[in-house]
Parts: structure tokens; sequence; C-alpha cells
């Protein structure tokens, strides 16, 4: 009964996007707004490149890929976390987190902001103007997840904010999405998957105050994704992952988190689109040469946490492709 239950739900979800006007075509390509909504990676979430969705996991950041991945750490209900990034492509981009559970419902709200620093304005004809811009974007979240014995449901309410200039006629866009997730993991908690999906919503405002709003979409990307530890390697974690964004090309994250004694982990994670990896294949069969084309910033990460039964201390480091430089990112979390 149960399993017929989840599969209704999951086709129920997956069968909305298919009354939309070609809805994976990449013709469409761009149009989404208030992509750096997924941007704002905990330190694990980055060192693993977004691949552990169906894993459920006490850092309460993994709402940020599956509202319905979370669970408490033992004994404890409240979490309350924090996390920041610096790097070639973030001036100051952070997020802080609380998480308690009320009976078996576990309730999450989050704040994320990121500034872009102080940037120079060019007119038209590529002429300094003199001005100086402060770009500055936020993200409010609601989340609720609720486990049954079996399978794992969550869904997040997003609101964001996104400031360009301060010129005349200019205003903070503003936009709401909403997340869903359903997780699943066997009685041996040695494999699991998940369904996903992400930034289904739009523009509630725009960034001219022309008298004209434009509701342009957010990324709106399904997902799936699994684990699974081998019995060879039990403090071994592998994860994939494979996103479907619908204004972009799709693609697949593979990570891997080993656990070094109790307490310390080491994480390692890659990321490219299907595309790419294609061109990658026929490249290596034709040619020694590797191709160096990408259509994705992100292609590998490596992290290590420390988690004990008051706190957890998380670090990872992203290399970007074609030369965009790297990013790091140091989190701290608290059990109470």
């Amino acid at each position: 009964m149960i399993l017929k239950r989840f599969f209704t739900a999951a086709a129920a979800l997956f069968a909305i996007p298919a009354f939309c006007h070609a809805y994976f075509t990449q013709g469409d390509a761009g149009q989404e707004v208030f992509s750096f909504i997924n941007t704002f990676d905990s330190p694990r979430n980055a060192a693993l490149e977004k691949s552990a969705g169906a894993g459920v996991s006490t850092d309460p950041t993994i709402t940020q890929l599956n509202p319905a991945a979370v669970t408490m750490p033992e004994g404890k209900r409240h979490v309350a976390a924090a996390h920041w990034q610096t790097g070639d492509m973030a001036d100051n981009v952070g997020s802080l987190f609380y998480t308690a559970q009320l009976g078996t419902f576990i309730f999450q709200t989050s704040y994320n902001w990121q500034s872009y620093g102080s940037i120079d304005g060019y007119d038209e004809w590529g002429e300094a103007t003199g001005e100086v811009y402060e770009p500055f974007s936020q993200l409010a979240t609601a989340t609720v997840t609720y486990p049954f014995k079996h399978f794992r449901f969550g869904t997040t309410l997003k609101f964001a904010s996104d400031k360009l200039t301060d010129d005349s006629g200019d205003r903070t866009a503003l936009a709401a999405a909403f997340d869903w997730g359903i997780a699943w993991q066997s009685e041996s908690n040695r494999f699991g998957f998940a369904l996903m999906g992400r930034d289904f919503g739009c523009l509630l405002r725009d960034y001219t105050d022309d008298g004209d709003d434009n509701y342009f979409p957010m990324s709106q990307t399904f997902a799936i994704a699994g684990f699974f530890r081998p019995s060879v390697l039990p403090r071994l974690t592998v994860f994939a992952n494979s996103d479907f964004p619908r204004y972009q090309e799709a693609f697949l994250s593979l990570g891997g988190e080993y656990a070094i004694g109790s307490s310390l982990f080491a994480r390692i994670g890659f990321q490219r689109t299907w595309l790419d990896i294609t061109r990658d294949v026929k490249e290596l069969l034709a040619s020694k040469d590797r191709p160096d084309e990408t259509n994705n910033a992100h292609m590998l990460s490596a992290g290590l946490g420390y988690a004990i039964d008051l706190f957890a201390l998380d670090y990872s480091f992203s290399y970007l492709a074609e030369g965009m430089g790297h990013e790091h990112r140091l989190g701290l979390r608290i059990n109470f």
C-alpha cells in the first residue's frame, strides 16, 4: 500500500510539468532568473558536488538538495548552523540555519545572503560612468520534513530578492518558489534513492519599475539521486545525482564520503554536464588531448568534516573549470 502511494505521488509530481509547452527545450536556455540561489552550498554539499541528496543526514543544510533528507542528531531537538564562502567568484556569501524537531516533524528556517562587492559602472559604449554599484542578493527559506517508516517527505518554501543598482527606475526584484523531495532508504541503510524538485517558481516583481512586470521563471529542476555503502568498505558512502533543469543542460554529480574513525570525514565530489561528458568521451577516443570546454563552472571539490555530539565543523575547497579560480567554504553547527 505504501509503495502504491509513493509511486502515485511520484508520478503526479513528474506529470505537473508535462502540461507545460516544450518543458525541457534548450531553445529557452537562459530564461531562468535568480540562479544565484543555487550558489548557497554548504561545505558538505559543495565538497560532494551536490551528489548527496539521497542520503539522510544530520547536517541540516542537506535541505538545500532535498528537504526530505534532514534528520536530527540522536538525543537532540535543535540545531543551529552557519557557513560562509569566499573565493574568486564570491566576495561575501553566507547562510544561517535553525532546525528543530516537534513531535515527528522537523522544521527549519534559513537566511542566505550574497554580496558581490563594489562594481564600477560603464555605459553602452564601454566608457566608465563614475558610478559604483553594490549588488546584493538574499534568500529566506522555510522547510518541513515528515518521516514515515520507509519513506521521508519534505518541502521548502523560498522567498528571494535581488538588487542590482540604485539607478532611477531600477528596483529590487522579488521571487518565490518551492522545493519538494522524497527519500527512501533500505532497512540496512546500505543504499537508498530520492526524487526531488527544486525552484518551482517565478518573479513576483522584476528589476524595472515601468508599470509592467515580467514573471520570468526560476530554474524548475527535477533531480534523481542514490547512494550506496559497499559491504567490503562500510565506512565509504558513494553518492550519485543527476539534475534536469528546465533551461540548462542536465548534469551528473558524483561524490564519496569516507569516515575516518567516528568523528572525522573526508569528502570528494565531481560534477559535469552530460553534454560535456559525451564530448569528453568522444575527444578521448579521438586524440590524446583532454577537452577544456565546459557548460558548468563547478568541476571538482574536496573537503573535511569533524562531528561530535555537541558541534560539527566542515570545510570544502572547490576548483572551478576554465580558469575561473576556486572557492573555500567553512561551516559550523551546534546541536542542543
